[in-house]
């Protein structure tokens, strides 16, 4: 549990995915599809996703967010004119990057509109978007004192590389790059940040 007084962490992240158009089982054992408004039960670890795909050891994750500013100008109570600067958030992206390449990296690199399958062929650089439309779950942990659950966090987005896949004699790292999309289903929980 994280408290203010000893709230010292290495913070850790790890990542589920999702993809719009998938076939997920219900409770009940029914199929569904994956979309805007259905998303399957949470995942609860890596060696027990569901109907999640865990995406890797996650090396580092953050939030980024783009503004835009105006200027708001007005009497106030002095009777004078004051300007004051309005911060708009106009996108919201989170950032994250692994050493475990999945084969998506490889599908958004060479612009495959279909995903990979062993011993068959497509088309390259064929696709009209290297992104994929998906729903993520992401875990943030104190790596520090390896305890689990910190917050929790669905989020639904487009997912693309911000580099292509680059060979060369280091281990592979993939760098993704996933545009959040407004949707209702997209909720932060916390489980340990209070105390």
């Amino acid at each position: 549990m994280n408290n203010r007084l000893n709230a010292e962490m290495i913070l850790g992240a790890r990542a589920w995915l999702v993809k719009i158009g998938d076939t997920i089982t219900g409770a009940g054992g029914e199929s569904n599809t994956v979309s805007d408004t259905l998303i399957p039960e949470p995942p609860t670890s890596y060696a027990d996703p569901g109907d999640w795909l865990p995406w890797g050891k996650v090396r580092t994750a953050k939030p980024q967010t783009d503004y835009k500013t105006a200027d708001v100008e007005g009497v106030d109570d002095t009777g004078t004119y004051k300007v004051t600067e309005l911060k708009l958030a106009t996108k919201r992206k989170l950032l994250f990057t692994t050493n475990d390449i999945a084969p998506e990296a490889f599908q958004m690199t060479f612009g495959l509109a279909a995903p990979i399958v062993d011993g068959e062929e497509q088309p390259a650089f064929a696709s009209g978007s290297d992104s994929l439309e998906v729903w993520m779950c992401f875990e943030f942990t104190d790596a520090y004192r390896a305890e689990t659950g910190l917050a929790r966090i669905f989020v639904r987005g487009k997912l693309s590389l911000q580099n292509p896949l680059e060979a060369k004699s280091d281990p592979a790292e993939a760098a993704y790059e996933l545009n959040i999309q407004a949707n209702a289903l997209t909720t932060f929980r916390s489980e340990g940040l209070v105390g």
